[in-house]
């Protein structure tokens, strides 16, 4: 591994990372900077490098391509109620450029720049701020913790933003990716439920894009355990979901394909889970060996009725809201015998959620 960069005269930076083809990454320190710093960047060399610290540290997926569609990946050991294998196949991963035609003709692709990295640092939580729905930025992380947070390239804010999904404007211009940062996604899952028997599902994902996505850890000592919160936000100009193997029996021709296929158009959705300051992600183990994702309720922290309004305001003035936008959502197709139906647009937009526990269990 080969590691290259620039810093500015005065304040190191990390570079980036090189790596055999098609897999390259380019990376940079993000220490705090004076606004007013404009030195030229310069080449920093092996030794160089090993005495650079900081807070944390950004990096750049430069000329990225995944393919795998020749590959199988098994995952054994997962068992069904009668102690029975249930093997799960991964296949025909891919991620590559936009417009691969469903990964028929990868290219690598460049997400993000040095101007809007990928960030991976440590700070203070009352530094953290979030982008709110209608484009404010507030904190939402608590006071005097230190956060571990991984960001994805940030949205933005005015007229400097590119569009979020290409030829609809609903899905917003703030996004930091331009067109050609934006990356087609796909995965097969084979399932033997049963006995001679597999199910599919193939997905494919067309010129996406995260940006403002970030996951932020920290500790909670009155708690004794790990908690967080995430923003996860995707935006597509299709989705399409396959029951079938192209060119297995009954799914050959484009029309019975069509026919077992979702198909979602113009596509987003900004997943919130976890309000910092009051309602933190809580992750845990219990007992029986179990994983536990838990939003407890935001106004818990209050004792008076006064300070239970105090926090429940905050909560739904600042807390992210969840909501998923479907432009177009098309099941099967009209042309085959199985028929089909357009539902049109659908959307869930401002959805808060007071409590939240989710469970892991055996099968």
């Amino acid at each position: 591994m080969e590691f290259r960069g620039r810093t500015p005269a005065s304040v190191p930076r990390l570079p980036g990372a090189e790596m055999s083809a098609p897999l390259r990454f380019a990376a940079l320190a993000l220490l705090a900077v004076s606004s007013l710093a404009r030195a030229e960047m310069q080449a920093l060399d092996d030794q160089e490098l090993s005495g650079v610290q900081g807070a944390g540290f950004g990096f750049v997926l430069e000329n990225i391509l995944l393919d795998a569609n020749n590959s199988t990946i098994t995952i054994n050991d997962i068992t069904n109620g009668s102690g029975q294998n249930v093997p799960i196949s991964v296949k025909e991963f891919y991620l590559g450029a936009a417009g691969s035609n469903k990964g028929a003709n990868l290219n690598p692709v460049t997400i993000g720049r040095l101007s809007s990295p990928f960030t991976l640092d440590l700070n203070k939580g009352e530094n953290l701020r979030t982008l709110r729905d209608d484009g404010v930025w507030v904190q939402t992380t608590p006071s005097n913790v230190a956060v571990l947070a991984l960001t994805f390239p940030e949205r933005l804010t005015g007229a400097a933003g590119q569009a979020c999904i290409s030829g609809y404007a609903a899905a917003g211009s703030n996004c930091s990716s331009r067109a050609s940062e934006k990356a087609d996604l796909g995965i097969r899952f084979d399932f033997q439920v049963a006995a001679g028997r597999t199910d599919i599902l193939n997905i494919d994902i067309a010129e996406l894009a995260m940006d403002g996505s970030y996951l932020r850890l920290w500790g909670d000592n009155a708690r004794s355990q790990l908690v967080g919160e995430m923003r996860l936000n995707l935006y597509a100009k299709s989705l399409t979901v396959m029951s079938c193997a192209a060119g297995a029996t009954n799914c050959t021709s484009a029309a019975e394909q069509e026919a077992r296929t979702i198909t979602l158009s113009n596509t987003y959705a900004n997943i919130a889970l976890g309000y910092g300051k009051t309602q933190p992600l809580l992750f845990d183990v219990n007992s029986n060996g179990q994983f536990v994702l838990e939003l407890p309720n935001p106004t818990a922290g209050g004792t008076t009725t006064a300070q239970r309004n105090t926090l429940a305001s905050d909560f739904y003035a600042n807390a992210p809201r969840t909501n998923i936008i479907i432009d177009n959502l098309k099941v099967g197709s009209g042309n085959y015998n199985t028929g089909g139906y357009n539902f049109g647009y659908n959307a869930l937009e401002g959805l808060s959620i007071n409590y939240l526990k989710v469970t892991s269990h055996d099968l």
